[in-house]
């Protein structure tokens, strides 16, 4: 799998490509979204991974290009939820809570994002409660 990874975090954005290049994927990250969607077009990968914080207006509309792929969405503050529910509608698949401390995590929502962008979905399963 293909993974663009557009986030200024570069602890999260060197956990996020040694989790997934340790599972052979491809990882390209790039931390501003000066030139993310020329390269996004170009490279055309199968998952981007973004952060709220960089995202202007139509920016992940620009990402997903003429066919819709899946979206993670970073954010580490919901006091600006307004931004992340623009970029929600604008396509997200997944929202994951900054920061993301465990591997676990970011895998749990990469499946998730695939799984709400390949069935129309987007709603999180209700986990059991222990």
């Amino acid at each position: 799998m293909k993974v663009f990874v557009l986030d200024p975090d570069w602890r999260f954005a060197q956990q996020a490509r040694d989790y997934l290049e340790a599972r052979a994927h491809l990882v390209v990250h790039h931390s501003s979204a000066d030139k993310a969607q020329a390269k996004v077009e170009h490279w055309q990968p199968d998952l981007v991974i973004v952060a709220a914080e960089l995202c202007a207006d139509g920016l992940l509309s620009g990402l997903h290009g003429g066919s819709h792929r899946p979206a993670v969405l970073l954010t580490g503050w919901m006091e600006r939820y307004d931004r992340v529910w623009r970029m929600w509608q604008e396509g997200g698949d997944e929202l994951l809570m900054k920061p993301v401390f465990s591997t676990d995590d970011l895998h749990q929502g990469i499946v998730v994002a695939l799984e709400n962008a390949s069935t129309g979905t987007r709603m999180r399963p209700v986990a059991a409660s222990a």
